[in-house]
């Protein structure tokens, strides 16, 4: 990504991220920590 690196902006990806993994397009095994799902 060709972001900034400013707090609203780390803010904004880490909760994109959180959404993708609550939909299960990603996971989160640790805090802060986001894969792609096995299959």
């Amino acid at each position: 990504m060709d972001l900034d690196l400013a707090p609203t902006n780390i803010n904004n990806v880490r909760i994109k991220l959180k959404r993708l993994a609550r939909r299960g397009s990603l996971t989160e095994p640790e805090p802060g920590l986001f894969t792609l799902p096995r299959p």
